[in-house]
């Protein structure tokens, strides 16, 4: 085959490759961003001429999100609002910004108070994550404002499982607000800390040449457009 021809074929089969809209798409995604966001994201993406998805959980800490990218297209992953910035050896997109309260059973001595303060949690049992991951740094600030460490009696690394620690009992724990929500009755209450304020940044991290893909810019622009649901009654946990 002359050169030319074979170069010219493969140009096609590249072009056809990139443009083809019903082409998978492998999405990587922490567990509550999963919970929120897979379900609505095939349902969006269930229609005819839509690309084919293939979901998987993957909660690692955050300096390991960017590498998730050689393995899948689209890897939605969570840092601290000021933490340092992903690498530049990936894009990212903004997906949404997430305040973090103080999560709280409906029982305890602070559930109905107007505010909290970094004071008022100092001497509390604390639910904090697996050394690592993306909350731990939340929580180290609140220690450093407090001028002292925290108390942390449980490392959890699931919300659900944290959420039942904290609806049985004393302990407290910094939750997302958005990403999941509380059915009727949980027993838990939110409550944000007044004098340090706390939020993490969701994006979706890609290699650059995945974005060239018809069917991953149609992927990313659903889940750019999916509403998460912020009224109270519907704020955090299963």
């Amino acid at each position: 085959m002359d050169i030319s021809v074979a170069m010219n074929s493969a140009e096609q089969a590249v072009s056809r490759y990139l443009q083809d809209p019903h082409a998978t798409v492998r999405i990587a995604a922490f567990n509550s961003a999963g919970l929120t966001y897979f379900g609505p994201l095939l349902q969006a993406l269930a229609g005819e001429g839509c690309p084919r998805l293939i979901c998987h959980d993957r909660d690692v800490g955050q300096d390991d999100f960017p590498a998730l990218t050689a393995d899948y297209d689209l890897v939605i992953a969570h840092r601290l609002e000021h933490s340092s910035p992903w690498p530049e050896s990936v894009t990212a997109l903004p997906l949404v910004r997430e305040p973090l309260d103080v999560a709280m059973s409906d029982r305890h001595r602070l559930a109905n108070a107007p505010s909290v303060g970094v004071t008022d949690l100092i001497e509390e049992q604390w639910v904090s994550v697996q050394d690592g991951f993306p909350l731990v740094p939340a929580l180290q600030a609140i220690a450093v404002h407090a001028g002292q460490s925290l108390n942390v009696t449980h490392r959890i690394n699931e919300f659900c499982i944290a959420a039942a620690i904290v609806s049985a009992g004393p302990a407290i724990a910094l939750m997302p607000r958005h990403t999941a929500f509380s059915p009727p009755g949980s027993g838990i209450v939110l409550k944000s800390i007044d004098d340090l304020p706390l939020a993490r940044r969701v994006d979706i991290l890609c290699r650059p040449e995945a974005l060239h893909r018809t069917a991953v810019q149609h992927v990313v622009s659903t889940l750019q457009g999916t509403v998460i649901h912020t009224e109270p009654q519907r704020r955090i946990l299963c």
